[in-house]
């Protein structure tokens, strides 16, 4: 298959995947939304947003239902929202309340193509969860640091860590606890009858096939293109808060990453 055809694929696979997920998608994902990742993000927003002006305007690449665009409009900003899944964002609509409307804009297409065409000029990027659905991260990251003035933020967030094992043992209780965390999780969503999909994320997460991403090249790219690091985070997200609490706080393993970068 040519990268052409492999490319557009990955984007159709995603646009299927994510109308399946619709309106249940946070459910499916309480890696997401549980305690300790709940943690994450907000001291990551609270730091964020405190060296942000009041009328600073945001993007928001991959917004889906509103995991971090909706956290950004209730803390006052304008936030531009996009994301290639239509049903997504319909239901992100649903969530938006009245008061927000005026700093909330939705928009349904393509990361790679929506860069090239916007004019707008933006204080924070945010890639949420993103970049690991895209054929090629690497061009659609370089192409969105070259647009963007001096001064502006990028957050990627939630990204699947690409790492070598470094100890076996904590590899092994590492993974007997995503083991034990999947199986719970299985048993919740057949109680509460929801679908897992599990079988369709094979393009859709196409990075994933390749063991995640590295953030040392994500680093690089920035750091290319004139960004100064400002801060990565590296965590282990689970389903259940008490099993990422396990897994960060005794285990001291990873499999997720955050970077924050500001341009020159």
């Amino acid at each position: 298959m040519t990268s052409t055809l492999l490319k557009e694929k990955v984007l159709e696979e995603n646009r299927r995947v994510h109308a399946l997920e619709n309106q249940l998608y946070l459910s499916r994902h309480p890696e997401q939304t549980n305690f300790f990742q709940n943690y994450i993000v907000e001291k990551t927003l609270d730091q964020i947003c405190l060296d942000l002006d009041r009328d600073a305007k945001i993007l928001d690449l991959g917004c889906g239902t509103g995991y971090l665009f909706l956290r950004f409009l209730r803390r006052g900003f304008d936030v531009t929202g996009l994301d290639l899944s239509a049903e997504m964002v319909e239901v992100l609509k649903k969530s938006v309340a009245e008061n927000e409307k005026n700093r909330a804009h939705l928009s349904v297409g393509d990361v790679e193509a929506f860069i090239e065409e916007s004019q707008e000029e933006f204080d924070l990027v945010v890639f949420s969860a993103v970049l690991h659905h895209l054929f090629d991260y690497q061009a659609v990251l370089k192409k969105s640091c070259e647009k963007l003035k001096s001064g502006t933020k990028i957050l990627i967030f939630f990204e699947p860590l690409k790492q070598q094992v470094t100890s076996s043992l904590r590899y092994a209780l590492h993974r007997s606890l995503s083991w034990l965390d999947e199986k719970s999780y299985h048993l919740e969503m057949g109680i509460r009858n929801i679908p897992l999909l599990e079988d369709e994320y094979h393009h859709s997460d196409y990075q994933r096939q390749f063991g995640g991403i590295a953030p040392a090249e994500v680093e690089k790219i920035l750091k290319d293109e004139n960004f100064s690091i400002v801060k990565v985070d590296k965590y282990c997200a689970r389903r259940y808060g008490i099993n990422a609490w396990l897994a960060n706080r005794i285990l001291a393993t990873q499999n997720t990453f955050n970077i924050l970068a500001i341009k020159n």
